[in-house]
C-alpha cells in the first residue's frame, strides 16, 4: 500500500489518496482528498479498510512504510502488522546504498523507470500539491508505487537471505517500524 499526501512531513501532511496493489501488475487508487473529482469520504474508506488493514493474516508492505503508517494512523486507521518495507530491506542489504528512494531502487534493481513526482506537481513557484493533481494522473502514479513494492520484494528477499540478514530484517527492524512511528506521533517534551 501507499499513501498520497499534500506534503512530506507526516505529522502535518493531509491524506489525498491510498493505493493498493493486489498483485505485481494491478492495483487500485482510492481518492479521498483531491480538490476536484469524484471521491470517497474518509470515514467510509476507513470503515472499509479497517478489516484488511488490521488483519494479521494479510501482510502489509510498502516503501518507507513508517510514513504511510503515520499518515493513516493520524486519520484513525492503524495498519497492523507491517510486514515489509523495501526501503529498510535495501538499507540492511547495503547501508551505504544511494538507492533508498523507490524511483532509484526500481531503476537499479528492475531497470524500470517510474514517473517522478515533479512530473505531476512541478517544482519551484509553480509547484502544486498532490491534492491539485487530477485523480486519473495521481492514480497511475500511486498504483505504480504500490505495485513496485511487490516487484522488488522477491529480489530484496533473496539478497537478505544471501547476506544472512533475513532475521535482522523480519525479527528486529520490521517490528520496530510501528514502535518508532508511535514515538514520533507521541513526541517528547523538552
Amino acid at each position: 500500500f501507499d499513501t498520497e499526501t499534500t506534503g512530506t512531513d507526516q505529522m502535518s501532511a493531509e491524506l489525498v489518496g491510498i493505493s493498493l496493489a493486489v498483485n505485481e501488475i494491478e492495483g487500485y487508487y482510492i481518492p479521498i482528498g483531491h480538490k476536484t473529482g469524484e471521491q470517497l469520504s474518509l470515514e467510509r474508506v476507513i470503515e472499509e479498510l479497517e478489516g484488511p488493514f488490521t488483519n494479521p493474516e494479510i501482510p502489509k508492505m510498502g516503501h518507507n512504510v513508517k510514513y504511510d503508517y503515520i499518515i493513516l494512523a493520524r486519520v484513525g486507521l492503524k495498519t497492523n502488522p507491517l510486514s515489509y518495507d523495501t526501503m529498510i530491506a535495501e538499507w540492511i542489504i547495503n547501508p551505504s546504498s544511494r538507492n533508498l528512494g523507490l524511483k532509484k531502487l526500481s531503476w537499479v534493481r528492475l531497470n524500470r523507470t517510474m514517473t517522478e513526482i515533479v512530473e505531476l506537481i512541478g517544482k519551484g513557484r509553480s509547484q502544486i500539491t498532490m491534492a491539485e493533481v487530477p485523480i486519473e494522473d495521481a492514480a497511475w502514479y500511486a498504483v505504480d508505487d504500490a505495485v513496485m513494492v511487490l516487484l522488488l520484494k522477491p529480489l530484496l528477499d533473496e539478497e537478505l537471505k544471501s547476506t544472512g540478514s533475513s532475521d535482522l530484517f523480519h525479527d528486529l527492524e520490521m517490528p520496530l517500524v510501528s514502535v518508532l512511528a508511535g514515538m514520533e506521533m507521541e513526541g517528547i517534551g523538552l
